[in-house]
Parts: C-alpha cells; sequence; structure tokens
C-alpha cells in the first residue's frame, strides 16, 4: 500500500464492503436449510461458506488498516448520517460468518473449534454492533441538522446487526448448556438483550423513516435498495426470537415456547405486507430509468436471505405446504440476485471502478422554511 493508487484505494475503502459477507453467507445458509436431501444444493451452500471466509479474510485487512492509515478519512464517514450506518456491517459479516460454520461446517469442524471460533464472532460482532449503534445514534442527535436527503432504511442497519448477534448466540447457548450452564446462560441473557435494543430501534426507527418517505419527494434510483432492508428486521426478529425461546428453554428459563412461536408468526406476517411494498416500489423504479449498479445493490440480498430463513422456520413450525413453496421462490429469487450482484461487485473491482473515490456526498441540511 505504498503506491498512491494502493494509498487511494485504502483511503476510500467503503464500509459497505461488508454487506458482500452478509449477503453471501445468507444465502448459503438459505440453501443448507432448503437442501435438505439435495447434494447439488448442500454442494452450493458449502462452496458460498467457503467464497464468504475468502470474502471475510480478505476484506479485514484493509478494513482494519484504514482505522489506521486513514483515521481521519473514516471519521467523515462516520459522522456522515447515511455512510456512517455501513459500518455496522463488519460485525454483521462476524456473525453471519460463525453461523455458517456452526451451521454449514459442523459436519468439518470438531465441536470445540466451532465453539472456540464462534465465540470470538460472536464478542467481535457483540461489542462492535453495540459501539456502533450507541455512536449512530448519538452522531444523529448530536448533528446540527439533517435533513431529508440521506434518510432512508439503510437507518434500519444499525437495529439488523443487533437482532442478528442472537443467531450466533443459540448455537454458543446449545454447544455450552451441558458443560458451562452458567456462561450459557450470560450468553443468553445477552443475546436477550441484544434483541430488545434492535427491534426496539427497529421500531423507532421505522416510524422515522416512513414519515420521511411519505412527507418527501422519494429518494434517488441508487437509493433503491435500501428499502430492502425493511425486510432485514422482520425476517431476524423472526428467526432470532425462535431461537431465543429455543435456547431459554433449554436453560429452563421458561417451560414452553407456544407464545413466542405465535409472537414469530405474526412478525412473519408483517414481513408479506414489507415484501410486497418492497417489490412494488422497485419496479417503479425500474420502469423509471432503472437501478444504477453500485455496492447498495448488497441490500437487496442479505434481508431478503433473512426473510427466506424466517420463511423456512416458520414453515417447520406450521407444516402448511404453501409457506415451503413460497420460500423455495423467495430462495429462487434470492439466488439470481446475488448471482446479478456479485458478477456486478466482481467487475466493478477488476476494472477499478468500486474501488475509485466516491462522488462527494451531498451536505445533510434541512430544506428551508
Amino acid at each position: 500500500m505504498n503506491s498512491p493508487a494502493a494509498r487511494g484505494i485504502l483511503r476510500h475503502f467503503s464500509p459497505a464492503w461488508y454487506a458482500s459477507v452478509m449477503g453471501t453467507g445468507g444465502l448459503a445458509n438459505v440453501l443448507f436449510l432448503l437442501g435438505g436431501h439435495s447434494a447439488l444444493l448442500k454442494w452450493a451452500a458449502t462452496a458460498l461458506w467457503v467464497l464468504n471466509t475468502v470474502l471475510f479474510l480478505l476484506l479485514i485487512g484493509p478494513w482494519v488498516a484504514r482505522w489506521v492509515y486513514h483515521f481521519d478519512q473514516v471519521l467523515v464517514d462516520l459522522k456522515h448520517p447515511l455512510m456512517s450506518n455501513f459500518f455496522i456491517t463488519m460485525p454483521a459479516g462476524c456473525v453471519i460468518l460463525g453461523t455458517n460454520f456452526f451451521l454449514i461446517g459442523k459436519t468439518y469442524f470438531s465441536p470445540g473449534f466451532l465453539l472456540g471460533l464462534g465465540f470470538v464472532l460472536w464478542i467481535a460482532g457483540a461489542v462492535l454492533a453495540f459501539a456502533f449503534a450507541v455512536y449512530g445514534m448519538y452522531n444523529l442527535m448530536a448533528a446540527e441538522s439533517i435533513g431529508p436527503d440521506p434518510i432512508n432504511f439503510a437507518w434500519l442497519m444499525t437495529p439488523v446487526v443487533n437482532i442478528v448477534v442472537p443467531l450466533l448466540g443459540k448455537y454458543l447457548v446449545g454447544g455450552l448448556a451441558g458443560s458451562n450452564p452458567s456462561l450459557a446462560a450470560l450468553i443468553n441473557l445477552i443475546d436477550i438483550a441484544f434483541y430488545g435494543i434492535g427491534m426496539i430501534l427497529f421500531i423507532i426507527m421505522a416510524v422515522f423513516v416512513t414519515n420521511r418517505l411519505i412527507l418527501h419527494k422519494m429518494p434517488p434510483a441508487m437509493a433503491a435498495p435500501t428499502f430492502w432492508v425493511l425486510l432485514g428486521p422482520v425476517g431476524v426478529g423472526t428467526i432470532a426470537l425462535l431461537g431465543l425461546a429455543g435456547a431459554s428453554k433449554t436453560l429452563g428459563l421458561i417451560s414452553a415456547t407456544d407464545v413466542f412461536g405465535m409472537l414469530s408468526l405474526t412478525f412473519w406476517g408483517f414481513g408479506l405486507w414489507a415484501f410486497a411494498l418492497t417489490a412494488v416500489i422497485t419496479i417503479k423504479y425500474i420502469k423509471s430509468g432503472g437501478v444504477p449498479f453500485s455496492l447498495s445493490w448488497w441490500a437487496f440480498i442479505f434481508p431478503l436471505a433473512a426473510y427466506t430463513m424466517a420463511s423456512l422456520e416458520i414453515y417447520n413450525y406450521t407444516r402448511v405446504p404453501l409457506v415451503l413453496w413460497y420460500a423455495a421462490a423467495l430462495a429462487a429469487l434470492l439466488a439470481v440476485l446475488w448471482a446479478a450482484t456479485f458478477i456486478k461487485t466482481l467487475t466493478g473491482t477488476l476494472n477499478g471502478r468500486l474501488l475509485s473515490p466516491p462522488p462527494a456526498p451531498a451536505p445533510a441540511r434541512k430544506p428551508a422554511k
């Protein structure tokens, strides 16, 4: 990183890159859960898990180095009301990669290795998710003025990632419940706290963002993928609640999970409306000239993956065949969107477009009265 070009790439390395780890890991889990007895889907899931591990390791170097060598630019991004939301994709990537190892890698690694790696990734994800969540809200409150332009559903990424933390924690609880119940209980308690942080922040921020979208003009086409972030808290909230209920029952904290199962059904039901809305809005943008490619396209992937996994969980809970077909259709759409986004990302990386400095963001200001 001694050449001017390399230093420029590092200085402007986008914090949104880890959304690719979230999306690739999410698709890997979906294919594995949907695979059943399909060797092809299981093979595809395994290949995506390996790819996701490589992506995580490739990105960790420049992500950390940027904090060391270009902290001034990091601060600029952290203080921006829109760009700051993407830093939290890194801790989310830690958690999602951990779930890949527990779900797909369990046939390749020992339980001890999985618990050790999972614990490290869970700690990193939880600490960074909490830090960015606190700073993100403080940054918004401390800003002198924020107009409607930088406000969109990307603001829901912080709630999403806090709800993601329990997805990995449930595997740690299951692995430690017999050998170290006190540590398992502590992890479960922290997971519950993160679920509360994420869901309450989701309610607060969703109202705020929806109000902006209703009262002001729609954001530019570049922001179209961010509408899909709405599916993230719905999908992850459904999966995490079922996982927390199961882990709490294993630890003897609750005797039945029926109430939590019914509550999860209501979250998933809201997702039916959210998915229809995001699809209609996306079609509107496509008809109006299309959605130009950028790293924001990865916002199509993980939220849809989370909602697809939630649909599979709901099928396992209700055993209604139509839900399984619905999940399979979502998975097919997810695979197509992931392939298109991955190919465009790879092309944009190889030709340098995604490694070039982004255009200066528009100043965030309130409209004149």
